[in-house]
């Protein structure tokens, strides 16, 4: 059975939730996935427009796209709009005609009640639409609450996120001299990390960061895709100032793995149950009936890359047919 996908994302505060959604898109022509919806997980809504622009591209403009409102973005959030403002506004979209996108979690709950079949739920951002998914109540689509709803259509979770030192216990230190203890998608809504790891009733995986960080992509698709290609325009504005091309691939190795987990590109550490502390820090511990765990090497990290690119080539190569 192919997987039905539904992706939350924090696209516009970085360039590989696009290359992510590419990943998603370019599979579903081959039959590898279904996308079923977007969802953002800021109230952004120049976000929106970004997702829904890439989509529409992409020739999928019946997937519907949610946003967060404004009341539900905690306080404090770090999202910075990198890109999503200027890419969107470039496109027709929602956005552009000032329309207002579906509520996330309203999104999330019609499209998990509307399922026949299992969900996987992708998240590449902080875990807010996830936390507030699982506290939501019964509504005009369900009865059920959110934990219950979840446990019901949810077959798996797979979320970017975390930095485990018991697989990777050397320090991780960026060019700048920053040492990266704790991971940004978790620390930036750390309530919603722990809600979600406490409570969360299905599979869950991480993809940690030591995974993505070892792999560029989308340099061919930022170079030679098709001038007006959405994710070409995310990754372009990324690089307005430095030069350069592609961008690390937490993201696009997330949206890979939920995608096709049996693949044997990565291994699972053994399941049990995820921790989070008060300062965002990921923590594995042993648990009989955990169904938590995280992504480790397996594949050289080398030969996953190359089949990222090929994944996203494949509009530079349809544009050149």
């Amino acid at each position: 059975m192919i997987p039905r996908v539904i992706f939350d994302t924090d696209i516009g505060c970085d360039c590989d939730d696009a290359a992510a959604l590419g990943i998603a898109l370019e599979l579903m022509k081959t039959g590898e996935c279904e996308l079923v919806g977007v969802t953002v997980c800021t109230a952004s809504q120049a976000a929106g427009g970004c997702a829904e622009a890439i989509l529409n591209y992409y020739g999928h403009p019946e997937i519907s796209v949610g946003c967060l409102a404004a009341d539900e973005q905690p306080v404090g959030t770090d999202w910075h709009d990198v890109y999503a403002t200027s890419v969107a506004k470039e496109y027709d979209t929602q956005f552009t005609r000032g329309i207002t996108y579906e509520n996330t979690v309203k999104l999330l709950r019609r499209l998990l009640a509307e399922s026949e079949k299992p969900i996987t739920l992708v998240a590449t951002g902080a875990l807010t639409s996830l936390a507030l998914l699982i506290e939501s109540g019964p509504d005009e689509y369900s009865p059920l609450s959110g934990v219950e709803l979840v446990k019901e259509k949810v077959k798996l979770g797979v979320c970017m996120g975390g930095r485990f030192h018991q697989a990777w216990p050397e320090p991780v230190v960026l060019g700048d001299g920053y040492r990266v203890d704790v991971e940004w998608n978790i620390s930036c809504d750390i309530p919603a990390s722990r809600t979600v790891c406490e409570k969360w009733p299905s599979e869950l995986v991480f993809c940690s960061y030591e995974i993505g960080i070892q792999m560029i992509t989308c340099k061919n698709l930022q170079k030679n895709g098709p001038a007006d290609n959405p994710i070409r325009r995310c990754y372009e504005c990324w690089h307005q100032n430095d030069g350069g091309y592609g961008r690390e691939s937490w993201d696009s190795a997330t949206m890979l793995y939920a995608i096709r987990p049996e693949a044997g590109y990565f291994h699972l550490y053994p399941y049990g149950k995820i921790w989070v502390d008060e300062k965002g820090c990921t923590f594995w511990r042993e648990e009989e009936a955990g169904r938590q765990s995280f992504l480790t090497e397996r594949r050289a990290i080398g030969d996953v890359e190359e089949i990222l690119e090929e994944i996203l080539d494949r509009n530079i190569v349809s544009e050149n047919r």
